[in-house]
């Protein structure tokens, strides 16, 4: 079952929300991918291994120009050419709404979050594997200053001091308010998938792991 907000003109929305919206198998292709990501565990990297499904499904499904963002940059992930023009987003993945950590270096303080400045949209992409669902998100820069006018200085969670913190992030409960205005401006889209019993394929998927890294060994 495909998600979205049909009273939303399409042209206002996202251009990378259009284009997922136009292909919700690719989506329920999504979710069952990062259901097998779980074979090698969740921790330390199942975030970063999610965002490099996100960037090749762009390029193999949809034919696009993905390029990732250097390995210095801080305020954006990657950028997608879509009708000719560069989109940049700063990607999060997540299986629970949380937090969303926006800065890491530097000691987290209220002022530095008051001063903090959004360049770029976030594209937000949920893995429910409780629900069997998947959901994408585009919070634009104009949602992201609306709420900090809203929420004030509720807006930003800062980790205690005792916890010899870096950086600080936006409140799980900004980021709900965050997820509505991206669903009343048409800039989501849900999909729900059948799910894959990881259990069956892990031998396959450690065979098949281990004679690609052979044959891409073999052949440099």
């Amino acid at each position: 079952m495909v998600s979205s907000n049909p009273g939303v003109v399409m042209a206002q929305t996202d251009p990378l929300v259009r284009l997922l919206k136009s292909r919700p198998d690719v989506l329920e292709l999504l979710g069952r991918i990062w259901e097998i990501l779980y074979i090698e565990g969740s921790s330390p990297d199942i975030g970063k291994r999610r965002e490099d499904v996100i960037r090749e499904m762009l390029r193999e499904e949809f034919g696009l120009e993905v390029k990732s963002a250097p390995s210095t940059e801080r305020e954006w992930d990657f950028y997608v050419i879509i009708e000719g023009k560069e989109n940049r987003y700063s990607l999060k993945t997540t299986e629970d709404i949380a937090v969303i950590k926006v800065a890491w270096n530097g000691f987290p303080s209220i002022d530095r979050a008051r001063k903090f400045q959004f360049k770029y949209p976030i594209l937000y992409i949920t893995g429910n594997r409780r629900e069997r669902e998947v959901s994408i998100y585009v919070f634009e820069i104009d949602d992201l200053e609306e709420l900090r006018e809203e929420m004030k200085d509720e807006m930003w969670w800062i980790p205690r001091g005792e916890t010899n913190p870096r950086g600080f992030g936006i409140k799980a409960e900004a980021v709900r308010r965050l997820m509505e205005k991206a669903r009343n401006k048409g800039n989501f889209v849900s999909v729900n998938y059948n799910p894959i019993n990881t259990d069956i394929v892990k031998e396959r998927y450690w065979r098949i792991w281990y004679n690609m890294l052979k044959k891409l060994a073999l052949e440099g």
